[in-house]
Formats: structure tokens, C-alpha cells, sequence
């Protein structure tokens, strides 16, 4: 949301509106709140009324704040676009005829309303619940580059937030199997802030610097997650010339992305031990990744933005 909202197409300006927060619920209430009260606010000025309102929605309870939204921006006469950036949206809804299904088709039928799906998976996956939809893919932060520095030998990277569906638990069951091929192997996660091993590094939060270091210099970027929408982090590491290793069950159009079963040791342990034995060249990565420049995606948006 930040890279398009900082990226607009051009002849376009773009402003970004949060409605969610990590915190208590009162906390997520509040925000909720004051992102309806200032969109409204907008919607009645006739200065400041937006020709698109673009919503990026999960599931659960970001669906239902962003569908009071959309019609709010219908009743004001807006183009709406539905983004489904969750990569449990499929199972929220249920079956077609489901109360989800019918809720989410009753928006998209709105006038100049339409729904986006994260590339073309998605959008088979999506559109026998949903009905018609565009396939635009992520873009990468234009600040992510391939600045081409040693790599380390035997590091394995997990980036990710402090979630048990993030997989951080099994990320180091794998490397703690994987250390006794490798004596030197480490493994440095975000999220946890806590390792009772020294060779086990816990990095909490790291800014955008230290997050580009870690891309520059590990071997593996690790992505057990059990379920994601299209990874911001597996296109930032691609720019970065690192290879990835995933849950097989993610969905993404990235040929050179190396797939491992999910939940399963034996499988992760094998995978990883063939891409640290033998890496994947980088200079192929980063030229996969060219469909999802922000330039080649911010084209797509122009596009749809215009023909609504």
C-alpha cells in the first residue's frame, strides 16, 4: 500500500488512509474510526473527493471495514476498486453461495466498481467465488536493488512479523537439522527478539537499511508461512539477487522460486541443503522479478484507473 501510494500512475496523486493498526482493540477500534470519520470528511468535499477510492481488503474484520467503505464512496459517486491482497480470502468465503461470497458479490456489482486479484492464481482461484476480476501484480520497492556483495556461507533469513503463521517455530527446527551437515549454519530472524542460541540471531524490528543488509548477505531467504497473498518479501528478495525457498502451497508466478512441502522437516531439510550446495545465479532472479518494477505495475494501475 505504501509503494503505490508513493509510486501513483503518473498524472495521478495518491493518498494513503489507514484503518488498521497493530495493537489492542480498542487501539484497532480507534483507528478504524478515524480513518471513517476523515474519509467521509473527504467524500463530502467536493475539493477533496477522490475519483478512485482503492481498497485493499483481507479477510474477516478488514473486509467488513472496508465494505462500509466502498459504500460510502458509492453513495458519493466514486470509481471503487476491491484489492484482495489476503492469501486466505478463498477460505473466508466459503462456497459461492455462501453469506461471504454473496456480501463481497453485492459491492462488485456497485457501479464502476471492480475487483483486482494478486496475478493470474489468484484470479482463477478468486473469480468462481467472486466473479470477474483484474490480475495486477505487487510491486517491488523501487528502493530494493541488487547491490551484488558477498554473500555470507550457510546463512538462512526468515523476515518476517511475530505470527505463529509466519512459521518461525519450524524455521528453526529446520536449521537446527540442517546445523549438523553445516557446523557453521546460521539463521537470522525478524519478529522474535528472543534466541537461547548464539548462532540463532533474533533481530525483532529492523529498519529499511538493515533489511536490505540481510537481503545482500544471506544465502536462503526462508518463507514457511502457511498461507500469504503474493509476499512482498519474496520480490524484495529477488531484486536483491537472493534466492527463496517456500511453502509449496504459496502462491506465485516466479519460475525460480524453490518450493518445499509445508510443515515437512525432511523436505525443507533437502531442499535447503541442494540451494546452499548449489545457488541459484542472481543475476536471474532480478531479471524475473522486471514484470513487478513498480514502473511495469503503476502501468497496469493507469490503465484500470482510466477505463473504470
Amino acid at each position: 500500500m505504501r509503494i503505490l501510494a508513493e509510486h501513483p500512475p503518473e498524472g495521478w496523486e495518491a493518498e494513503l488512509l489507514a484503518s488498521h493498526v497493530v495493537g489492542s482493540p480498542w487501539a484497532k477500534w480507534r483507528a478504524y474510526r478515524k480513518a471513517r470519520h476523515t474519509l467521509i470528511e473527504m467524500l463530502n468535499d467536493s475539493k477533496r473527493r477522490p475519483d478512485v477510492v482503492h481498497l485493499h481488503t483481507a479477510a474477516d474484520w478488514s473486509w467488513w471495514r472496508k465494505r462500509r467503505f466502498a459504500l460510502f464512496a458509492h453513495a458519493a459517486g466514486c470509481k471503487i476498486v476491491v484489492h484482495i491482497h489476503s492469501g486466505k480470502f478463498d477460505r473466508w468465503l466459503g462456497p459461492p453461495n455462501s453469506q461471504r461470497c454473496k456480501s463481497v458479490q453485492s459491492i462488485l456489482k456497485l457501479e464502476h466498481t471492480c475487483a483486482v486479484s494478486l496475478g493470474e492464481a489468484w484470479k482463477s482461484k478468486l473469480e468462481p467465488l467472486i466473479g470477474a476480476s483484474h490480475s495486477i501484480n505487487n510491486p517491488v520497492d523501487p528502493e530494493i536493488k541488487h547491490r551484488k556483495l558477498v554473500r555470507h556461507e550457510h546463512h538462512l533469513l526468515l523476515l518476517g512479523r511475530n505470527d505463529p503463521v509466519k512459521g518461525h517455530d519450524f524455521a528453526c527446527q529446520v536449521a537446527i537439522t540442517l546445523r549438523k551437515k553445516y557446523p557453521h549454519l546460521r539463521l537470522t530472524m525478524t519478529g522474535y527478539d528472543f534466541s537461547e542460541r548464539s548462532w540463532i540471531e533474533a533481530r525483532g524490528w529492523v529498519d529499511e537499511g538493515e533489511k536490505q543488509t540481510l537481503l545482500d548477505t544471506a544465502s536462503v531467504l526462508l518463507l514457511p508461512s502457511g498461507y500469504e497473498g503474493q509476499p512482498m518479501v519474496i520480490l524484495e528478495a529477488f531484486a536483491s539477487g537472493l534466492q527463496v525457498c517456500m511453502n509449496a502451497e504459496i502462491e506465485i508466478s516466479l519460475s525460480s522460486v524453490v518450493r518445499a512441502k509445508h510443515d515437512d522437516l525432511d523436505s525443507w531439510v533437502t531442499t535447503l541443503s541442494t540451494m546452499l550446495d548449489n545457488p541459484i545465479e542472481a543475476d536471474s532472479l532480478v531479471k524475473e522479478v522486471e514484470p513487478f518494477r513498480c514502473s511495469a505495475v503503476t502501468e497496469q494501475w493507469k490503465l484500470l484507473y482510466e477505463s473504470q
